[in-house]
């Protein structure tokens, strides 16, 4: 029993630090490690197999690899600016409005792309205050944001079909868009001042590629349910292979812009990701840690929303704590299906301990560029992330 505590725990170190320079990298070796402690070599290099030849994992992490190509060719193509500059909005809402929006497309160092926009906004606002509202907002529509991957790989996870816990985060979403309002974006004032003429058609090009996506995927899906066709992933790999040709189209199959968008946006890093997030899940699904887990007799209160936060604080990521905390909520309560209340308490606990620790990448560019405090930052900080995870332990005393 030792020895696979001992690599349950190398195996999370290696997690944590890893995660700082290649998280793919630090799921695959965690996954090597968890395995040759806890179960063989050849059981280890099976589930490596297993993960590979399963056709709907495949077809997922495929599909939601294209989603930083599409982001990265609308950045180069300029149809993003297109997109900014023609909102028209006030200053309040694009505060709010632009770094989600931006937020919704995984492009490295996506926060360094929507800081300028908000010092030019925030200009009467302290660092920290910017800091705040890039990083809060920056993440926010992942609640209800459906073929975003930090929502639908945890769904996938916990065996549910992402629309099933929209219902769920979406009062979550409601939630920290009051607090971000009340908290970061009510003191301010002036209105925003744009330049050139209104063009709907710059405004609705880009947007319309973007949303095609999602909406093509609910269709699909709703489709294949009634037939009973599956896997659903392809529904996925439809919807955003259909939004990347929309765009290809767009900008004539320009290669300068597409290869320029394939080297900054480096797919490949994404897809080892995705594969690895799915590697760690079989092995440790194989390893019987989730038994020794159970055998300690955590609360299921104490495994969704403490640990969640946690693990979320740790590793600045959303993924890798919904990797290891699902399943081992699942083990410990002897489930083999999420709830979808419970998917969405576990979220949005790992989503504030992701959107307050400086570990998460969003948080140190954000300080960096808008030359903010971190002692500031973790005050203003403080109160929402706590309401927020206090609304959670008070939803599940009250209804789990």
């Amino acid at each position: 029993m030792l020895i696979e505590w001992i690599g349950f725990f190398v195996a999370i170190a290696i997690l944590l630090i890893g995660s700082r320079y290649h998280l793919g990298l630090a799921l695959l070796t965690g996954a090597i490690v968890l395995g040759l402690f806890t179960i063989s070599p050849f059981k280890t290099a099976y589930n490596f197999y297993l993960t590979a030849t399963d056709l709907s994992t495949m077809i997922l992490i495929g599909a939601l690899t294209l989603i930083p190509v599409i982001g990265g060719v609308l950045q180069e193509s300029g149809l993003l600016d297109n997109l900014i500059n023609n909102l028209r909005i006030g200053k309040k809402l694009f505060l709010g409005f632009t770094p989600a929006l931006l937020g919704l497309l995984p492009i490295p160092g996506g926060a360094l792309f929507s800081a300028p926009m908000v010092d030019e906004a925030g200009e009467d606002l302290g660092g920290h205050e910017k800091t705040a509202i890039n990083v809060w907002f920056r993440h926010i529509l992942f609640f209800v944001f459906p073929i975003a991957p930090a929502l639908m790989i945890p769904a996938d996870i916990a065996n549910i079909s992402v629309y099933s816990v929209l219902p769920f985060t979406a009062p979550f979403l409601l939630l920290t868009l009051f607090l971000g309002y009340f908290f970061f974006l009510r003191k301010v004032e002036g209105e925003m001042t744009y330049e050139g003429e209104f063009s709907l058609k710059e405004l609705m090009i880009p947007l319309s590629i973007i949303l095609t996506a999602p909406i093509l995927d609910f269709v699909l899906k709703e489709i294949f349910k009634a037939y009973n066709f599956s896997p659903s992933s392809i529904a996925t790999l439809i919807a955003i292979s259909t939004s990347l040709l929309l765009l290809l189209f767009t900008i004539d199959w320009e290669i300068e812009i597409i290869k320029d968008a394939m080297f900054e946006m480096e797919p490949w890093n994404f897809f080892i990701l995705l594969f690895g997030i799915f590697v760690f899940i079989n092995v440790f699904n194989s390893s019987g840690i989730d038994s020794l887990i159970e055998s300690l007799n955590l609360s299921g209160m104490t495994l969704a929303i403490g640990i969640g936060f946690l693990l979320g604080l740790a590793t600045g990521r959303i993924n890798v704590p919904a990797s290891v905390v699902i399943p081992i909520y699942l083990a410990s309560l002897g489930l083999q299906v999420l709830s979808p209340l419970v998917f969405a308490l576990i979220f949005t606990s790992v989503f504030m301990g992701y959107v307050i620790t400086p570990v998460h990448p969003c948080v140190g560019i954000s300080l960096e560029f808008f030359d903010g405090d971190i002692k500031e930052f973790l005050k203003i900080m403080g109160p929402p992330v706590a309401i927020s995870l206090a609304a959670v332990v008070l939803t599940y005393i009250a209804f789990v």
